[in-house]
């Protein structure tokens, strides 16, 4: 996850960036204990880990990297990691008990209770941790911070706690002190070392993402986790399969982009969790499709409008190709999740290496950033996938769970 956050911190950010890091650690947990259903989880961490991309914090780290407000940037920075990480930790959890009606209740109360705690504390900034007078930003943290208790304490009602209580918990815990701690390293060494010209905020994201997933490692092992549900569905022909993965990945983008209201990617997401837990077939699209079109949807903005290197239809063009043959890739090799976890690795460090190889600072970019950092961090994990980590089933509706291999170490 420390990976996964890093690319995403580089890759589009907000709510499809936070995708990354969500469906990465997904697989990579479910490798070390083997699931039939880590697609279907796979799919909620995504998506609990997106919702958190809404927040803004930006004018937030702005307060840290000075000297004067460098306490009240702590606050603020680790109470949204903090929320991020509960918030998140709790959809991953329901994760485990994916049954429609019961995650139809729970986006319901957790839509409600976001715009309680948008309307009566963010909107009217009683406690506000943006800037209120440099184009303030809309805050949403209290909105998630109900949101995370609401499910909860829905959750609670319907006998269903546990274990995403404690996710949610180990998430607060672990991305408090991920993102507070991680806002200090480039706070202090932005306010004691303002000479060197060091990705200070890099360092941020790489910490947040191991403090977070250290937190969601240790709620795994210590969680008594469900049985998987054998809930056999038959899937229909590929082309129907594509067609419906393309219906719902369109969809999810535009309505997230396009619903009039400051939560849309949490209420978009949560329709989206619901369709999947009705059709199983696909959840493995909501988790790896829609990550990977919004990976090649910001590489197709930034050659196109951010650098200008040509014009945006082809290069968007090229995404939707992509997405479509990705799609394609995930329906032949769903099965396996060390190579769907690699696949999505190294497409996002193949976009991140473009994105600096066509930087108007050129072919520098790609040394300084890439090559001792990304690369580096994705052939680390690679090796391990590889050399210790045996491939493990992830497809959620096999019928027999002899079909899926055993994992372990060598």
């Amino acid at each position: 996850m420390m990976l996964g956050w890093g690319l995403r911190g580089f890759i589009g950010g907000g709510p499809f960036g936070a995708m990354i890091p969500g469906a990465m650690v997904a697989l990579a947990l479910c490798l070390l204990t083997p699931r039939r259903d880590v697609a279907m989880l796979a799919a909620f961490a995504a998506i609990g880990v997106g919702i958190g991309g809404e927040m803004t914090y930006g004018q937030t780290v702005g307060f840290i990297v000075k000297a004067e407000t460098f306490w009240w940037g702590l606050l603020g920075l680790a109470l949204k990691g903090a929320v991020w990480g509960a918030l998140a930790g709790a959809v991953i959890g329901l994760g485990f008990t994916p049954r429609p009606l019961l995650v139809l209740g729970s986006a319901a109360v957790m839509s409600l209770a976001t715009w309680v705690g948008w309307k009566f504390v963010n909107e009217p900034k009683l406690i506000y941790f943006s800037d209120p007078i440099n184009k303030p930003r809309p805050e949403i943290w209290a909105g998630f911070l109900l949101a995370a208790i609401a499910l909860a304490g829905y959750l609670a009602w319907s006998g269903k706690l546990q274990p995403a209580a404690r996710f949610a918990l180990a998430g607060f815990i672990g991305g408090g002190i991920g993102f507070g701690g991680g806002g200090a390293i480039q706070g202090l060494g932005k306010i004691f070392t303002p000479q060197l010209n060091l990705h200070w905020w890099k360092y941020m994201e790489f910490f947040f993402g191991f403090c977070f997933g250290w937190a969601l490692a240790w709620a795994w092992k210590h969680s008594a986790l469900p049985a998987d549900e054998d809930l056999p569905e038959a899937t229909p022909a590929a082309w129907m399969e594509m067609s419906f993965a393309a219906f719902l990945t369109a969809g999810l983008f535009w309505l997230s982009w396009n619903t009039p209201v400051r939560f849309a990617y949490l209420l978009t997401g949560g329709a989206a969790l619901y369709l999947v837990t009705r059709y199983r077939w696909m959840a493995k699209h909501l988790a790896y499709t829609v990550t990977f079109t919004g990976v090649a949807l910001d590489l197709a903005r930034y050659w196109s409008r951010e650098y200008k290197r040509g014009a945006p239809e082809p290069a968007y063009a090229v995404a939707v190709l992509a997405s479509v043959l990705f799609s394609w890739y995930i329906i032949r090799w769903n099965n396996d999740a060390r190579r769907t976890l690699e696949v999505l690795m190294w497409a996002c460090v193949a976009d991140a290496t473009i994105k600096f190889a066509i930087h108007p600072n050129g072919i520098g970019n790609v040394v300084d950033h890439v090559a001792i950092g990304f690369i580096l961090m994705a052939a680390a994990v690679s090796w391990m996938l590889r050399n210790t980590i045996h491939s493990a089933s992830c497809d959620p509706l096999s019928s027999s769970p002899a079909s899926a291999p055993s994992t372990g170490s060598r």
